[in-house]
């Protein structure tokens, strides 16, 4: 997590894995935003761009810099449940496990713009897991115009997020390796 008062020496996979969980942020950003259009539009298909939410997700998941193992390992496997909760809506016919699958990925994105919030001390990011929640109860209750209206200030947010963190130095994700709980 961000302690910019250290600067870590970075090896060439803390430099990968820095950039593999910046970039989905951004695809985050991306993926929740044509979420919401393709709600708007066409609100019965949206596997595809659920998968584009999953990729986003794992991408963070799997470069995750938090110190507490106990909170690394909830973001972790919530999206591998969503992941696994995905392929698992490809064989069955009922929208269930899509809902739930989305819902588990928003647990990880929740968790992560809540810890940047921190790191950033922008406490807006803090409504990210709010307009998260709301918008998947939305989801669920087929309320497409509220729905896209959460996830398109969801997208916002993200995105501020991940440009404010495109600008930040590498080492700034890293923090202090000797805080890691392994």
């Amino acid at each position: 997590m961000a302690d910019p008062h250290i600067k870590e020496n970075l090896d060439v996979m803390d430099k990968i894995s820095i950039s593999i969980y910046r970039c989905g942020i951004l695809l985050t950003g991306f993926a929740l935003l044509c979420l919401a259009i393709q709600q708007l539009f066409y609100p019965l298909y949206f596997k595809p761009v659920i998968i584009f939410l999953a990729f986003a997700s794992l991408l963070q998941a799997s470069s995750l810099h938090i110190y507490m193992k106990s909170v690394r390992w909830i973001l972790v496997n919530a999206t591998w449940m969503g992941g696994w909760l995905l392929s698992l809506s490809f064989v069955t016919a009922g929208a269930w496990a899509v809902y739930l699958s989305i819902g588990a990925f928003f647990v990880t994105l929740s968790g992560l713009a809540y810890k940047e919030s921190f790191c950033f001390s922008l406490p807006v990011l803090k409504l990210i897991p709010v307009l998260l929640l709301f918008s998947w109860g939305m989801m669920i209750y087929s309320q497409t115009l509220l729905l896209a209206i959460g996830l398109i200030l969801a997208a916002v947010l993200y995105l501020y997020m991940a440009w404010r963190k495109l600008q930040m130095p590498l080492y700034y994700d890293l923090g202090d390796r000797s805080k890691y709980e392994i």
